[in-house]
């Protein structure tokens, strides 16, 4: 992610259409690839993914929260053997939930104590 940051640092305010189209993708794929599901080097972003960007007029209509969601919840189930160190996904995702809910309240203070 850090080729991103340093090929687009911030856009001028006298940029043209197709220059905010690129910062717009480029920070889009930033948010896939660093936040949303990412890979265990947080620095790699997997190819269905870059496929989505190609129409960028479509983008808005995909389900992105349950991609994220379906993406967490498939890496919680392969990280539950004991050899598992690291868990790809939104991990804020997954520590939000477990502060708000009840169960995961519980949980969150136990681990804290």
């Amino acid at each position: 992610m850090g080729w991103l940051r340093d090929t687009f640092p911030e856009l001028g305010n006298d940029s043209i259409e197709v220059e905010r189209i690129q910062y717009a993708r480029a920070y889009i794929l930033e948010m896939i690839g660093g936040y949303l599901m990412s890979d265990l080097s947080r620095n790699l972003v997997h190819l269905r993914w870059l496929l989505k960007l190609v129409n960028f007029k479509v983008v808005g209509e995909f389900s992105w929260g349950s991609v994220v969601l379906a993406t967490l919840y498939r890496e919680m189930c392969e990280v539950t053997p004991p050899n598992k160190a690291k868990i790809r996904g939104c991990l804020s995702l997954l520590q939000s939930w477990a502060q708000v809910e009840p169960f995961g309240e519980l949980c969150w203070n136990t681990y804290r104590s």
